[in-house]
């Protein structure tokens, strides 16, 4: 569970011609799995728990539910109910899922000033539409009644964007779920190969 006391994801194995070999490890064959923050991950596993709805699954969160908060019952609960594998050959390639929990405002306010937009009528499937850069210069979505949620933070916009699904908390506490509607067709630009570009 390298790292999994940051970020807790359903990970998916990127599949390939033929099914790869499994080893099962012990935890003592991970690096870092004695000073890793279990306690931190327990609690973003009880937070998947609200999606995982096979009666394993919830049978599991609720003994997950019950447990003792401590890095070391922390630690205890994943050495008992899972097993680290070891999936094909090193280095395996996995992706993991991460939804980005933002504040935001159903309106815009002083401090949520930047939309988050439905896909816009006229953009057809696999029709290549305007670049980003004429979106947000010529205010092609603006004003048009398209707006989802406004945000604090451009950037958080940005990203939002490139993730494709979060979760915008409203003001009033109520959750809204946002995904991806559509793109433009135009060539994708990495903002970090950009941020290496200019130095």
């Amino acid at each position: 569970m390298l790292g999994a006391a940051r970020s807790f994801a359903i990970a998916m194995l990127a599949m390939i011609a033929a099914p790869a070999a499994a080893e099962v490890l012990t935890f003592a064959d991970l690096d870092g799995w004695a000073d890793d923050e279990h306690a931190a991950a327990l609690s973003v596993f009880l937070n998947s728990c609200e999606v995982l709805t096979d009666p394993d699954w919830t049978a599991l969160c609720r003994f997950a539910g019950d447990a003792d908060k401590t890095p070391a019952a922390a630690r205890s609960f994943f050495e008992l109910f899972f097993k680290p594998v070891l999936i094909g050959n090193t280095p395996a390639l996995f992706t993991g899922y991460y939804e980005p929990e933002l504040s935001g405002s159903p309106v815009r306010t002083p401090s949520f000033a930047y939309p988050i937009y439905c896909k816009p009528p006229e953009l057809a499937d696999g029709a290549v539409w305007h670049t980003r850069e004429a979106i947000e210069t010529q205010g092609l979505l603006g004003g048009r009644g398209l707006e989802i949620a406004w945000l604090d933070d451009p950037v958080e916009v940005y990203f939002l964007m490139i993730q494709g699904s979060g979760r915008i908390r409203m003001p009033d506490g109520r959750l809204v779920r946002v995904g991806y509607g559509g793109k433009n067709n135009q060539p994708y630009r990495s903002i970090g190969q950009e941020m290496i570009r200019r130095g």
